[in-house]
């Protein structure tokens, strides 16, 4: 072997021990960056676990206000009755009740 052979033998090697060193720089750099990924998506599915929670307790104070409203709006046909005289009671001169409230 001459010269020029060893050094295009040597020229290989370090040519190769580059490309190595460089894919072991990926695969660690990759592996950083999927460990900073999953921390963030921890994260996320935090919020997200957080968000509905709320969303559940708001669609809760909604049916709750939906049946307020509803018995709010029962209670006024009432008292409009009754003060159009249908209701619990009617005296028309007698002390007895005659009627009671549908």
């Amino acid at each position: 072997m001459n010269t020029m052979e060893h050094e295009t033998l040597i020229g290989i090697a370090v040519q190769t021990a580059i490309f190595l060193l460089g894919g072991f720089g990926m695969v660690l750099r990759n592996d950083w960056s999927n460990k900073s990924l999953k921390s963030e998506v921890s994260g996320i599915q935090k919020e997200l676990k957080k968000l509905s929670d709320v969303i559940t307790e708001q669609a809760v104070q909604t049916t709750r206000i939906d049946n307020l409203n509803t018995q709010v709006s029962s209670i006024e046909r009432r008292v409009e009755d009754l003060r159009r005289g249908n209701g619990y009671v009617q005296a028309r001169g007698r002390s007895t009740v005659d009627g009671e409230y549908p």
